[in-house]
């Protein structure tokens, strides 16, 4: 058992993307603390290029209010740099600093009595208008990691990037900016590609971020039900950006 999974928290706080922004990244866990929450789970596009200062300060904050967070990633986080994390550690809860955590994908842990899948990543749709380096060949799930994350059968809750195909987003509907068609084909692959993993773990809940909207929505399989909770980004409100979870609340599947 690492120390990820050692930390067995009661009542945790889910944060949506934070882009590397060090100042909403300390207003939130401050905010955790208040809750009174003992860690912190993020859902990726948390530390873009994980720049020392960034993590400094994040470091700083977490040690301040003794707290523990780790993200999945996300699809603009820095592959190079966790990559090579993941290729030291391997596939488990990857300390980047004494209470910072790298979760890749496939990644499963318990805590009291909940167990966790860890499947970030997602499509930039916007890619054809970044830079290399702000999108990455890694950033969505592989057939090889999917085949994985399903084969390890059921998990209460998944920690996500995207959101499985057959749920609707509202807030990207119509494709209010203008994506190319070809991003939008590519990103709907991705969503189908999740879906099928969820179809399999079928989890109670799954949380995500990516679209930068605020949502709380069902998802009905053909045999079981997973509550879907949309985070948005940094430079909202704090109350969308985050939610407060207690795990005794989570275990609870329709199937």
């Amino acid at each position: 058992m690492n120390a990820w999974e050692q930390l067995a928290p009661t009542r945790v706080m889910i944060a949506g993307d934070w882009h590397g922004n060090s100042y909403h990244a300390v207003d939130a866990i401050t905010h955790a603390a208040e809750q009174g929450v003992e860690a912190i789970l993020h859902v990726g596009d948390f530390g873009y290029r994980f720049a020392p200062t960034f993590l400094a300060k994040v470091q700083r904050a977490l040690e301040d209010t003794r707290l523990a967070l780790g993200f999945v990633p996300g699809n603009h986080d820095s592959y190079l740099y966790l990559d090579l994390r993941e290729q030291e550690h391997g596939v488990t809860a990857i300390p980047l600093r004494p209470n910072l955590f790298y979760l890749p994908r496939t990644y499963r842990w318990t805590w009291s009595g909940v167990s966790f899948l860890a499947l970030g990543g997602a499509h930039s749709v916007d890619r054809l208008w970044r830079a290399r380096g702000e999108w990455w060949a890694r950033e969505t799930i592989g057939a090889g990691e999917a085949f994985t994350a399903a084969n390890g059968g059921h998990a209460d809750v998944m920690i996500c990037h995207d959101v499985p195909d057959g749920v609707r987003i509202p807030c990207i509907e119509g494709n209010p900016h203008g994506f190319p068609e070809s991003e939008i084909v590519a990103a709907q692959r991705h969503r189908e590609q999740l879906r099928r993993v969820v179809d399999v773990v079928q989890p109670a809940h799954l949380f995500a971020g990516h679209y930068h909207c605020r949502l709380d929505t069902t998802l009905d399989g053909d045999d079981y039900q997973t509550v879907v909770h949309i985070l948005d980004m940094d430079g909202g409100r704090m109350s969308d950006n985050v939610m407060v979870v207690d795990l005794a609340g989570l275990g609870t599947a329709t199937q």
